[in-house]
């Protein structure tokens, strides 16, 4: 959904109060886009939530498709900087796994939304998977950048890049996402602070003996 002819291109109005507007808006459309997609989410339904103007969210936000991005960028913004806050701390491969596959698990636990949002880009496909694919494709060059060396040094072992990322992916949003299991079979969720920790201790652990650490 554009934005409609006549209207005034996007900006940024000066102050903290155009700065608590915008993140705003990014918070009701994070929790809108996980849970109707990009199709079925609405500009209108997005500023009612926000307590704004449809107006107002056309003078942050161009377009309906430029909201989303600037979500999912966001989303983003926090993995990347978890990665490189692991990898600047100079620390061995088998602690660095360990850093970042439980960190991207306390994360995605702690957002739910965040999951529930790629979830629904999955599924939804259409235009915005072209973005999500060249997304795809510089997280790839990053972990090739990353467990290359490592396997040259014999740190490692040899292994696909792609099979590592698309597993790690799935090893972090599938415990979490299915913890409505768990409170079936065990009877407890990970408001239990032991079953979540011994969760997140399995998916370190299988990333481990996945790169031949463990």
């Amino acid at each position: 959904m554009s934005r409609p002819a006549g209207r005034r291109s996007p900006g940024r109005p000066a102050g903290a109060s155009g700065d608590r507007t915008r993140e705003r808006i990014l918070a009701v459309a994070l929790e809108t886009f996980a849970n109707d997609g990009l199709a079925g989410a609405s500009v209108r339904g997005i500023a009612h939530k926000a307590r704004i103007r449809v107006s107002t969210l056309y003078h942050y936000f161009e377009s309906k498709e430029a909201l989303y991005h600037e979500v999912q960028s966001h989303v983003q913004e926090q993995i990347r900087e978890l990665v490189v806050s692991a990898l600047g701390r100079d620390l061995d491969f088998r602690d660095l796994t360990r850093e970042v596959v439980g960190g991207l698990f306390d994360l995605f636990c702690e957002q739910r939304a965040y999951l529930q949002l790629g979830h629904r880009s999955a599924v939804d496909g259409g235009p915005p998977l072209a973005a999500q694919g060249q997304l795809a494709e510089r997280w790839l060059g990053f972990v090739e950048g990353t467990l290359g060396p490592a396997e040259r040094r014999g740190d490692i072992e040899a292994i696909s890049p792609v099979h590592f990322m698309v597993t790690i992916d799935a090893l972090v949003h599938w415990h979490i996402t299915n913890e409505p299991l768990y409170k079936q079979l065990l009877g407890r969720g990970f408001e239990d602070a032991e079953l979540r920790e011994q969760t997140r201790e399995h998916v370190i652990g299988v990333a481990l003996r996945t790169l031949g650490l463990d």
